[in-house]
């Protein structure tokens, strides 16, 4: 799947005055970077449910978000859906597929209506060739990856699933504290049932832990949800 350019004529973002420039490695280095990128990036807009790439397409470059919430998702034996990661701005996308076998392993959707800016594969080598010290920040990107990766599989391996749900609103009221979550996407970021959710849910909000409507919540009370996190 290629990347989808926006359309018509284009204001390119200046990468050395972005609102996420401090969040990511590949603008916050130098301005020398943040111009690079700049003159090879292509912006692209994705609207919310559409797929930014798919596991199996080959890599074509590195996607940086710049405003929106991705989901990384891959798909079990079985068919159910998964939620790996949530990227907002400032997160990288497909950067593992940069080497290697060149192939996304998991799928990218856009969960609300998102900005991407696309830097193709080679201007990415080259400019890894240039600046070494991005490489370096990319390692630190990919422990602080794995890091969340083995808690989240720690946490589903030894809690319950009140407790992952629990764990779940913690960390989206935490990190996306503006976006709407339905029950089903909740359930794939804990790993869970959509229909646990809704029970687990309302369960919460009967004990006075949380308050809810449509596709929102609201914690009434942090440290007795961070209780209910924290139980088997």
């Amino acid at each position: 799947m290629k990347p989808k350019p926006n359309s018509g004529p284009q204001m390119h973002a200046d990468c050395t005055v972005c609102d996420t420039k401090s969040k990511g490695f590949m603008c916050s280095t130098s301005d020398a970077v943040a111009k690079k990128v700049a003159e090879v990036k292509a912006d692209c807009s994705y609207r919310a449910g559409e797929a930014i790439f798919r596991a199996g397409e080959r890599s074509l470059g590195l996607f940086a978000v710049r405003k929106g919430v991705v989901k990384l998702e891959s798909l079990s034996a079985d068919g159910h859906s998964h939620t790996v990661d949530l990227v907002g701005p400032g997160g990288l996308l497909g950067y593992r597929a940069l080497f290697g076998e060149g192939l996304y392993k998991k799928s990218a959707w856009a969960l609300e209506d998102t900005e991407v800016c696309f830097l193709p594969k080679q201007e990415i080598l080259d400019l890894f060739r240039c600046h070494p010290e991005l490489g370096l920040k990319m390692i630190g990107q990919l422990g602080d990856d794995l890091d969340r990766a083995q808690g989240k599989w720690v946490n589903q391996i030894d809690k319950g699933a009140p407790a992952r749900v629990a764990d779940a609103l913690l960390f989206l009221n935490e990190k996306f504290s503006g976006t709407s979550w339905t029950r089903k996407e909740i359930a794939e970021w804990a790993g869970t049932t959509t229909e646990t959710v809704i029970r687990t849910l309302a369960q919460f909000e009967k004990e006075g832990i949380i308050s809810q409507n449509y596709k929102n919540f609201t914690i009434l009370s942090f440290q007795r949800l961070l209780e209910k996190s924290q139980s088997v």
